[in-house]
């Protein structure tokens, strides 16, 4: 269920809800407590309990045709977020829960092992069924057919015709040489079996590599092959010449998650990631797991500087740093190209007040914020401004820059010799001297 909100809209919390988080989201000034479960929604998007709540502004902005593509909106921002992340990506999507992993299997041979051979069974069911039980999706195009083919002919037809007249036979439309006319097929390109097509393709390299690995246990090495042999027969026996690569995974797939075949796998994948090392990022765990879209906002925007400054050459984290009552981490990344991106670390002014900005950036001689802020530019226009001016002028800063959410990737910025230059990326942040804003374009994750 998605619900849009006004600002400061009450809500109340459901039973057995992570309170504890809650408090994290108040000192962040993200949602405000009222007492006997109340809470009012400010710079707050995200699920409590089943609802997703979606700020009116941003309903406003996108005005998308389909609730459903709001979902589908922030499940693509979880996947654009950690893929930009050194290996790591997310790799479990439930309606209730969310998990982190590696994009690599555990390197633990023995873990390995023991998972493939318990779920053996299993495995091969699914591989035998798979072929009989496919997913497909019904694909439309068009094709250009000879006059007497023709079956079926409407507006659209017609107007093609008429707009053609290199076709017409005896220079008249009533008979030409070849007409438009529509093709339906079924496709096995689908996301579940691109899914199929990955996986396979990893659990093929990791039992190859504990084939030589039980030399010498015979009967774990016989019952290993016996699953390599059915990988090959499957391969024979399923169109996995049409399917493409996977890019983005399809965590909501009900395909994945009850269908015969697909099911059996998608939990031997799950399976053989559930030891891997969490995320070193905590925060961005617990905004996963509670589903809170407004503190991911800050890791998209991170993952889109490390897309932008390049190569990463080193990087540290700090994790469990607490300011009052909130717990948070901080991260300094050291690109190759010589800048230094800073995530959450405190800088004090020259009055020594210490301000916490989501990027600091030092490159070269420059000294740079820039401010991740989940609202709408036209809405906030003052407040995001000044609060640039603040971090601009207090912490003596060539330049401060708040990344705010829009439709498109575009922005001002205002040099202090009072020219205004429009922007589409962050290369101007080194060119001049001033405040500004940039919004990053959400329709691009549908």
């Amino acid at each position: 269920m998605i619900k849009f909100f006004h600002y400061d809209e009450k809500v109340t919390i459901p039973d057995n809800f992570d309170y504890s988080y809650l408090k994290h989201l108040d000192n962040r000034d993200k949602i405000v407590f009222y007492g006997d479960n109340l809470i009012g929604l400010r710079d707050f998007s995200g699920y409590i309990g089943d609802v997703l709540y979606i700020p009116k502004k941003l309903e406003k902005l996108l005005q998308l045709d389909d609730n459903s593509k709001y979902q589908n909106l922030f499940t693509n921002l979880f996947t654009a977020i950690l893929s930009h992340f050194n290996e790591e990506i997310l790799f479990q999507l439930f309606p209730t829960r969310f998990g982190l992993t590696e994009h690599l299997f555990n390197t633990s041979k023995i873990f390995q092992l023991n998972t493939i051979l318990k779920h053996r069974d299993a495995t091969i069911f699914a591989l035998n069924i798979l072929p009989k039980n496919a997913h497909r999706r019904l694909v439309e195009n068009t094709v250009y057919r000879d006059f007497q083919d023709v079956s079926y002919v409407d507006d659209t037809i017609m107007l093609d015709i008429l707009e053609h007249p290199e076709t017409w036979q005896n220079h008249t439309p009533k008979k030409p040489r070849e007409v438009l006319q529509y093709n339906n097929f079924e496709s096995f390109n689908t996301p579940e079996n691109r899914f199929i097509k990955f996986f396979l393709e990893q659990l093929t390299f990791t039992i190859n590599e504990l084939i030589d690995y039980t030399d010498q246990l015979p009967i774990q090495r016989i019952r290993l092959k016996s699953i390599k042999y059915q990988i090959e027969s499957f391969k024979e026996d399923f169109p996995l010449d049409e399917v493409k690569k996977l890019k983005t995974f399809p965590y909501n797939s009900q395909v994945l998650l009850k269908r015969d075949g697909y099911k059996e796998l998608f939990y031997l994948y799950n399976r053989l990631h559930y030891s891997f090392k969490p995320s070193f990022l905590q925060n961005l765990d617990n905004a996963i797991s509670l589903k809170d879209i407004s503190s991911l906002w800050e890791y998209y925007v991170m993952s889109k500087l490390i897309e932008q400054f390049g190569e990463i050459q080193s990087q540290y984290i700090e994790e469990n740093l607490q300011v009052k009552d909130e717990i948070y981490e901080r991260a300094s990344i050291q690109f190759k190209n010589g800048l230094r991106l800073k995530y959450q670390y405190v800088v004090n002014s020259y009055s020594q007040i210490p301000f916490r900005p989501d990027f600091y950036i030092e490159y070269k001689d420059k000294k740079i914020v820039l401010d991740a802020k989940f609202r709408v530019l036209e809405t906030n226009r003052t407040d995001i401004l000044k609060n640039m001016h603040y971090y601009k002028d207090s912490l003596q800063l060539d330049s401060a820059i708040a990344i705010v959410i829009g439709k498109e990737q575009a922005g001002k910025f205002y040099a202090e010799d009072g020219q205004v230059t429009s922007i589409s990326n962050f290369d101007i942040i080194f060119e001049n001297r001033g405040i500004g804003y940039l919004s990053l374009n959400l329709l691009e994750l549908l």
